[in-house]
């Protein structure tokens, strides 16, 4: 059995600058079971952290797709061309976790990415409510 779910993470500048300004984004990760729904907010700013990775800053982002065989990236809105895949944001692997990062000129861009999850058991066995996820993105940000 394989189960889809979707995660929206939406990064937005102040101005909502598509083309790399002075701002830099915050982004806001949204829970979604299907594709298209509206999907269920966490709060702006939880699950986001910055990382050095060989001098270059990154920010990385959970996409809340523990024990997923595969996560991939469905769909990625922008207006610039601040955001490459695979120079300025990619998804990353890390134990049974699966993340975002972003860097470069994309840190300061507006950008949508829509990312799906496929899970062999379904996710709310994971998590009994988003309660639990919540605490765990907060537990994250006190460890990094």
């Amino acid at each position: 059995m394989c189960i889809l779910e979707y995660r929206d993470l939406k990064c937005s500048t102040p101005t909502n600058t598509t083309r790399g300004g002075p701002d830099r984004a915050e982004c806001q990760l949204i829970l979604k079971e299907e594709e298209l729904e509206s999907g269920r907010p966490v709060p702006k700013g939880i699950g986001c952290w910055k990382e050095d990775h060989e001098g270059v800053e990154r920010e990385y982002c959970d996409l809340v797709c523990p024990n997923a065989h595969t996560v991939f990236i469905s769909y990625i809105d922008q207006g610039h061309r601040a955001c490459f895949n695979y120079v300025t944001y990619q998804i990353e692997k890390r134990a049974e976790e699966q993340y975002l990062w972003r860097s470069g000129k994309c840190l300061n861009s507006t950008v949508n990415y829509r990312i799906g999850c496929k899970f062999d058991n379904p996710f709310g066995t994971q998590f009994k409510s988003d309660n639990e996820i919540l605490a765990r993105l907060r537990a994250r940000a006190r460890r990094v």
